[in-house]
């Protein structure tokens, strides 16, 4: 049985502020929340299947949808 964490807060970058983010926050950059929003719309399309994310030097670099149609 696996400890389950908290789930960490995220916040969207907001302009040109210089303060870091309080503690236990996260700052994400526009590439990441772009990342977060296609995995997302990976995810909402399909009903059955896989999303697979293809990491390279720690960046995502490809996003891939397998939908599996199951037929009763």
């Amino acid at each position: 049985m696996s400890a389950s964490r908290p789930a960490a807060e995220i916040n969207v970058p907001s302009g040109s502020s210089d303060e870091a983010p309080p503690p236990g926050r996260l700052e994400l950059t526009r590439d990441e929340l772009e990342v977060i929003r296609r995995v997302r719309d990976s995810l909402r399309s399909i009903s059955f299947g896989t999303v697979l994310i293809v990491v390279q030097d720690g960046k995502v670099v490809q996003i891939e949808t397998a939908e599996k149609i199951r037929l009763r």
